[in-house]
């Protein structure tokens, strides 16, 4: 997929209408501080499309943003951020799996996951949340550029059996140099309707 036009949406606190819903949705979750924002902004080529910000727990509601309009790509809060009241990180995990459980678009989630560490409780959790609700996914290892070649090859196994996924359902990503960007795109290419086919075309 080529990303043409990408412009955010809107802002949500729960699952509800928006321009252009009942295109097929994209939903990034993975813990605060993971790179979802800085992802967002590399996928489409915009600096600036998604806030991104070094203090963890920024993204505090669903944020929606339209790519082509052809496919809507939602941001969903960081989750596992200790530094915020227990009934707000309540209210975080009610959205998320609200949003998962009631999205009838739905067509993938990209599961970011850090590269350089292995993933969480939080992380295992959010991965049985989407088995439970049988919405396919794909792990996001950010922050490729940050490991050696050998690190990475260390670090695939350790998300493989703490996941319970494949290593063909990993993809290692950058946001610095953009590694795994093609990947992710062709993942959105196969969301979309086949080209219709013009009349005439074959006679």
């Amino acid at each position: 997929m080529i990303i043409r036009r990408a412009q955010f949406i809107t802002s949500l606190d729960a699952l509800g209408n928006y321009p252009g819903r009942g295109l097929p949705e994209v939903a990034m979750v993975g813990k605060s501080n993971v790179g979802k924002s800085s992802m967002i902004n590399k996928l489409t080529n915009s600096g600036k499309l998604a806030r991104t910000s070094s203090e963890p727990g920024k993204t505090r509601l669903i944020n929606l943003f339209d790519l082509n309009g052809e496919i809507i790509l939602v941001d969903l809060p960081g989750y596992g951020f200790a530094k915020v009241s227990r009934e707000e990180r309540r209210r975080w995990a009610g959205m998320i799996e609200g949003y998962l459980s009631r999205s009838e678009t739905l067509r993938l989630v990209l599961m970011l996951v850090d590269m350089r560490h292995k993933p969480t409780e939080d992380d295992v959790t959010m991965v049985e949340y989407l088995r439970h609700y049988g919405i396919p996914f794909h792990v996001i290892a950010t922050k490729a550029d940050k490991l050696s070649r050998a690190e990475g090859s260390r670090s695939i196994p350790v998300i493989c059996r703490t996941l319970g996924v494949q290593p063909w359902q990993i993809i290692p990503f950058s946001s610095q140099d953009g590694r795994g960007r093609d990947r992710v795109l062709e993942l959105f290419d196969e969301l979309l309707p086949p080209p219709e086919i013009v009349e005439g075309e074959n006679g």
